[in-house]
């Protein structure tokens, strides 16, 4: 997922926005996932071509 800010993450996840958000219906099908997420910020964006 892309947001534009740490803000809209917080808005999207609550204040306790490093817990992963897994919808129920995937978590019916995978096996693990981490309980804790990492936010990055992007540094430059490329797009090449149509």
């Amino acid at each position: 997922m892309t947001f534009e800010s740490i803000q809209n993450v917080i808005d999207f996840q609550g204040e306790d926005y490093t817990r992963c958000y897994v919808p129920d219906e995937a978590q019916k099908v995978l096996k693990r996932w981490d309980q804790v997420s990492s936010h990055y910020e992007t540094v430059e964006s490329r797009v090449y071509g149509d």
